[in-house]
């Protein structure tokens, strides 16, 4: 099972805009999808439950509103055919509290505006996560709601060897990620050829987490232990 974790400790860096659009994007591809949302706003659970009934269906696990007739270790867990387990976590999450989860991740997502006080709260949690996990090779940056220009472009550069960490990719500031969200959908899923460029994008990002997870395949069904979960609930 792929599980990817899309975290950032600053409200507005897009973690839910990234989550959404790659559960989009797997389970158009034929991947048995689950999105699973820790943060207590809901914003994953409010996209997912806006899909229309003919878009791939994406699963859903709502860890803040469980239902009153089962245990919560048993409502919080994904669905054992799982192939692509996405998490969108809440803004300044308890990194302690989440570093379990972390180190069960095949990929952490760093979604980053290129503007100063956002830089300076993903390279704080840069930083963290470096003393609280083992290895960093599953880690990348996705520079969102990057102007097209030549400064954007240098700058997402200087941001990779600041941080040695890879930016994977570059998601213009466009409303045709807001236009597709209000419809329940992703980018990929979209009709008309101005949504090309972004489709690529989401696609090179889904690739690298595809990547990252080949060498630690586990077997379809593998269950998280939900005190891991529950603690993320709390991050």
């Amino acid at each position: 099972m792929q599980r990817i974790v899309v975290i950032n400790p600053k409200g507005g860096s897009g973690k839910t805009m990234l989550a959404t659009n790659l559960a989009s994007y797997f389970s158009a591809q034929g991947k048995i999808t689950t999105l699973m949302d820790l943060d207590p706003q809901g914003s994953s659970v409010f996209w997912a439950l806006k899909r229309p009934d003919q878009a791939p269906h994406v699963q859903l696990v709502d860890a803040h509103n469980c239902p009153h007739n089962v245990t919560r270790s048993w409502a919080i867990q994904p669905p054992r055919n799982t192939e692509v387990l996405i998490l969108d976590t809440p803004a300044r999450p308890d990194l302690i509290n989440l570093s379990p989860l972390l180190r069960e991740a095949t990929a952490i997502l760093l979604p980053a505006l290129l503007a100063e006080f956002d830089l300076h709260a993903v390279a704080n949690t840069v930083q963290h996560l470096r003393r609280l996990l083992p290895s960093q090779e599953n880690m990348a940056l996705v520079a969102n709601r990057a102007p097209q220009s030549t400064s954007a472009s240098r700058r997402g550069t200087e941001l990779d060897r600041e941080l040695k960490l890879p930016v994977i990719a570059s998601l213009r500031d466009s409303r045709t990620f807001l236009q597709a969200a209000a419809d329940g959908m992703g980018v990929w899923e979209m009709k008309g050829s101005h949504y090309r460029g972004d489709k690529l994008e989401i696609a090179k990002i889904a690739q690298w987490c595809s990547e990252t997870a080949s060498g630690r395949q586990e077997p379809l069904g593998k269950r998280l232990n939900p005190d891991i979960i529950a603690l993320a609930t709390t991050a």
